[in-house]
């Protein structure tokens, strides 16, 4: 299991990374805004951006983070704003002025369950 999410978690990192470092910068269309609920049942709101990368297809995709609170008038369906996406996967994004999900606390997960399987499989063959 402590398996399993170490490598979740490294491959989360893995793709925060590479979108921060290869990511390109584009501006997007804000075609709605998807209300949904985080693990305490809190409204969380997501927009659902579309643009079309240099030389590639239009792509339309949910931000994987979202805010407690409605976007600002100008984010509202119809809006612009700015998104950094992966162009070997345009769906990987990043909306600006959302907050980005903590690249740490997945390396910390990453470490801690790795720790741990590693333990366990010493403690098995021990």
């Amino acid at each position: 299991m402590f398996g399993l999410v170490t490598v979740a978690a490294v491959v989360d990192v893995w793709g925060r990374y590479r979108l921060g470092v290869h990511g390109k910068q584009i501006t997007a269309e804000v075609v709605r805004v998807h209300e949904g609920r985080d693990g305490d049942g809190d409204p969380r709101y997501f927009p659902v951006v579309a643009f079309t990368p240099p030389g590639g297809a239009r792509v339309q995709v949910e931000s994987p983070t979202g805010k407690p609170h409605p976007p600002e008038v100008a984010a509202f369906p119809g809006g612009r704003t700015t998104v950094r996406y992966d162009p070997s996967r345009p769906e990987r994004i990043h909306v600006e002025g959302y907050p980005a999900s903590g690249v740490l606390m997945s390396l910390l997960i990453a470490v801690v369950a790795g720790t741990v399987t590693v333990a366990c499989v010493a403690g098995m063959l021990s």
